[in-house]
Order: structure tokens, then sequence, then C-alpha cells
């Protein structure tokens, strides 16, 4: 267990949207320097397999839908996970590497998802971010055709958890639990900000309520610090980035 003497901050600059024209351009130049790298190895573009594309292909499509994730959590429409994935399938079209390509995919549509998107922030001490997609790769090389069915389901979930000891007149000692999972695994925490309800309104937790934290080093955190608020039930809020910069919010009710 480590102890963390500087206090998470809410860093502003995650909060800037990914420009889907801008990560269509890295995932293209990302898929062609890969491409050229594997035909330096090998001598000419022609040696470079089918069964090669498919898996750069494969990589890239997941970036695509990483990058979408992270848009929307921070702010960005839900459509622009079709539109990044439609460019990309326009780009695949072209390709000519060691064969003729063709992407296709669907998103998934069925509750919780809404065009391939999930976005749960609910006030029972979890939050959740997450995109699916199901997509289909066809290849037609010189030599064979193959047809790849595969799925990216990619989620971030935040589970929070608290309660409070009264102190002199109306202050409180509060402990937070903070877990934070990427697809079923325990993951770091880029940034956390943390805001309670005083009830006249949402305040930032800062190093001036004594706020100390500690890193298990599996994904879980421990807070506290301290308050002044004259409400016997204490409303929080922790909103998160993980390391893939992926936002996600859960708020809880902390109780004596």
């Amino acid at each position: 267990m480590r102890k963390c003497h500087k206090s998470f901050r809410a860093d502003k600059s995650g909060q800037l949207l990914i420009v889907a024209a801008l990560a269509i351009a890295v995932l293209i130049s990302s898929t062609t320097m890969y491409v050229y790298e594997l035909s330096q190895k090998t001598g000419s573009v022609k040696s470079f397999s089918v069964g090669d594309s498919i898996l750069a292909l494969k990589q890239e499509t997941n970036n695509a839908v990483m990058s979408s994730l992270v848009n929307v959590s921070n702010g960005g429409e839900a459509a622009v996970l079709s539109a990044n994935l439609n460019e990309l399938s326009f780009t695949v079209s072209r390709l000519r590497y060691s064969g003729m390509f063709r992407l296709d995919f669907a998103l998934l549509n069925d509750s919780p998802y809404d065009s391939g998107i999930w976005i749960s922030w609910n006030t029972q001490g979890t939050g959740i971010s997450g995109a699916y997609a199901n997509l289909t790769l066809h290849t037609n090389g010189e030599t064979e055709e193959t047809t790849t069915h595969y799925t990216i389901n990619t989620t971030t979930v935040l589970a929070l958890n608290g309660s409070y000891i009264a102190l002199s007149g109306e202050e409180k000692l509060v402990s937070l639990t903070l877990k934070l999972d990427k697809d079923g695994e325990s993951a770091a925490v880029r940034d956390c900000a943390l805001f309670y309800d005083d009830g006249g309104g949402w305040l930032y937790v800062n190093t001036s309520e004594n706020l100390s934290v500690f890193d298990f080093g599996n994904g879980t955190y421990f807070f506290s610090f301290v308050v002044t608020t004259a409400s016997n039930q204490l409303s929080v809020i922790a909103q998160v980035h993980d390391l893939r910069g992926v936002y996600v919010e859960a708020s809880t009710t902390c109780s004596n």
C-alpha cells in the first residue's frame, strides 16, 4: 500500500475532445507505417501477408473505437463512433498492400447500449463508460479470400462508496473507497476530482480539507478529508479519467 501525499485534481486538458478527423489521420498514418516497416524487413510490400494485414487492421479498428469512447465520455456526440468507423472503413477499402479489403461494422443497440455507446453515471455508487462494435473484415488476396468476424468491447467502470465520522460542531471526517476497472481488470486512475454537497451547492475537495489519498496499487484508492456541513446525508461525486483518457463519474451518499 502506498500513500500519495499529493491530492488528485481534475486535469482540464483531459477534457479536450479528440477531433475525429485527427484521430482517423493518426490511424491511417500508423497503418501505413506498420505496413512500410514490415515491407522493409521482408524486402517487399508484396511479401506482406494477408494475415499481417488483418492483424494491423484489427488494431486500427480497436484504436478507432477507443478514441471514440474517449471523445464521447468527455462530452462528444455518440455519433462520433459511427463516423470514425465509417471513415476507417472507407480508408480500408482503398488499401492495396496485399489484396483488397472491406470493413463492415454494426454498433450494438441493445440496452444499455445506444449506437454502440454505454454511458451510465448514476447515484448508486457506480459509473460506466463503454463502447461496443461488431466488425467483419473481408480480404481478397492474391491466393486466398478470408472473412474475419470480431468484437471490440471496451468498458471503464468506477465504483464509489463512503461514510463519515462526526467530529466537533458540524465537521465530518469523510472516508471514501474508489475502485476503477478497465475491461474487467483493475485499472489505474490518471486523475480524479472529488466534490461534496454542503447543502448549497457542490464544493471541490482540496488540500484545505486535509485530503489524504492511499493507492493500494490494484485500482483501489482510499480518500479521507474533513468537511463542514450541517447535513446528515453527505453526497459526494468522483470525476475520474483512466490512463487511456476515458472519463467516468460516480456519486454516492455517505452516512454516519
